[in-house]
């Protein structure tokens, strides 16, 4: 009880985090594509998936490793952190000198290069102030991660939007996101510092150790970023700048709907970690209420940003980005899989079974590289649009890594009721699709109104929530919406 508790709270507060969050992603994603356009949202996409890759092997895993073992050591936290701290540095050093020959042999233009470089400098700061936030996530500080997340997310929504106004030029656009990386950084050390005092500690043999124990999430994380960024540079190799642009946009939208697994798999993960060890029937059922609610809301989401896409994208941005429409379907359907996916992902990972899983999607990059070689020329020739092609092998590898996922789970976690649940949130949703597809061109409010009446209507119809998953809804509810309230009342301080 105590747990779920735990949960339910830390749930709340990082569900407010991601709700002001996911609005302030959304300004900024309507205002930037039609100032920028396609072509140079399509550089800023090239340079963001560079980094992405780099910045996995700065951390080298460690993200995970430091917040599994401070939940379990916490009296280790300095030791963990400075070490930590300290590789990072010197990766990040390396990684400047990668990228410096990385543009030259690719023959990139000199605008592209610079953003890149000053993209870089954000991710650089993010990949110190990373540590300290999973020494937070350890200690399962979320107050204190959800509120630094809004502060940083308010600054680079306005400076952003201050600079479009402005109409100032790329550069100064793609520096807009040095000074929340800045700010995040020297908050997450002053809340940590309260706790623990923050040095670099370097010793070759803890080193070793970490760099040793974190590889598997070294791994994971390289394996998991390669698969996601791989359909970008194929793009931009096989087609052009402005169809990553297209690709780029849709992500983007696609991403902003990303919170509610990543808000449950940052709360649930020092739980699971925890229960794995020392309470295995704890663990079966954080798993098996877990999955339900990512079917329970994957569903009408995924199939609501099918129904929408297309008038949602002629209306945010315009006929220069006309072709995300049709991306954005596909991301639809994709979206049920990614959910599953980063919530199972989380449970393999706490579960000791990080190599199995690595296995799993090492075979979906290797299988990605050749659906996008085939596809991606293929959807251009056929429909004008190459991106459509990295959108249907991401459909097609993430369906197969629900199945490896699934199978690599401890036995008799699942139960049939899991199977039920998952059946019938499907059926509601295709439902949810029939009854509000028909205005989606005229009426888009009424028909987005339609879908929720439906499916939410068709939920309770059909009893599809469990009793004790409705528990946990309840309660993240209700925290939710008094947290809301208080916000209303009095700026939230960090420790509230």
């Amino acid at each position: 009880m105590s747990t779920g508790k735990v949960i339910a709270r830390n749930a709340s507060v990082m569900m407010v985090s991601q709700l002001i969050t996911w609005t302030l992603a959304i300004i900024v994603a309507i205002f930037l594509p039609r100032y920028l356009g396609a072509e140079g949202i399509g550089e800023l996409s090239v340079a963001n998936s560079i980094w992405l890759i780099l910045s996995v092997l700065i951390t080298f895993g460690m993200d995970y490793f430091l917040t599994k073992m401070i939940a379990r050591e916490p009296e280790r936290t300095p030791e963990f952190l400075g070490t930590s701290l300290t590789i990072r540095i010197v990766f990040g050093l390396i990684s400047l000198g990668v990228v410096m020959i990385y543009t030259y042999v690719m023959g990139f233009s000199f605008r592209t290069t610079v953003l890149t470089y000053i993209i870089g400098m954000s991710y650089l700061m993010g990949s110190i102030g990373g540590a300290i936030s999973a020494a937070l996530s350890g200690m399962e500080r979320m107050d204190v991660l959800s509120s630094i997340n809004i502060i940083t997310k308010i600054i680079y929504t306005v400076f952003t939007l201050v600079l479009v106004f402005l109409k100032a030029n790329i550069y100064y656009i793609a520096a807009a996101s040095l000074i929340p990386a800045l700010i995040s950084l020297v908050i997450n050390a002053f809340f940590l510092s309260r706790n623990y005092k923050i040095r670099l500690h370097f010793s070759i043999s803890n080193s070793l150790v970490m760099l040793n124990d974190s590889k598997q999430y070294l791994i994971t994380a390289i394996v998991l970023i390669a698969y996601q960024q791989i359909d970008k540079l194929f793009i931009v190799q096989l087609i052009d700048t402005r169809t990553v642009g297209w690709y780029g946009t849709a992500m983007n939208l696609f991403g902003t709907f990303m919170f509610v697994p990543v808000v449950i798999g940052t709360v649930i993960f020092p739980s699971l970690s925890r229960s794995y060890v020392n309470d295995k029937a704890m663990l079966n059922v954080i798993a098996q209420r877990g999955l339900d609610i990512m079917f329970l809301i994957g569903v009408p989401v995924g199939f609501g940003l099918l129904i929408v896409s297309k008038p949602l994208i002629e209306l945010l941005y315009g006929a220069d980005f006309v072709q995300s429409g049709p991306i954005l379907a596909v991301l639809g359907i994709v979206l049920i899989f990614t959910y599953l996916n980063t919530f199972l992902g989380q449970l393999l990972i706490s579960t000791d079974r990080t190599g199995p899983w690595n296995m799993v999607m090492f075979v979906a990059v290797v299988i990605t590289a050749p659906l996008d070689f085939i596809l991606v020329p293929w959807t251009h020739q056929m429909f004008g649009n190459g991106a459509l092609g990295g959108a249907m092998a991401f459909l097609f590898t993430e369906a197969g890594m629900v199945i490896g996922a699934v199978l690599l789970m401890p036995r008799n976690m699942l139960l049939w009721s899991n199977i039920r649940t998952a059946v019938l949130s499907l059926i509601c949703g295709l439902l949810m699709v029939a009854a509000s597809w028909w205005w989606r061109d005229t009426m888009l409010p009424l028909s987005i109104l339609v879908g929720a009446v439906t499916y939410i209507g068709l939920v309770f119809l059909l009893r599809v929530v469990p009793h004790d998953d409705l528990l946990v809804l309840k309660d993240i509810g209700m925290l939710v919406v008094n947290r809301l309230r208080r916000l209303k009342k009095a700026p939230a301080g960090f420790g509230n």
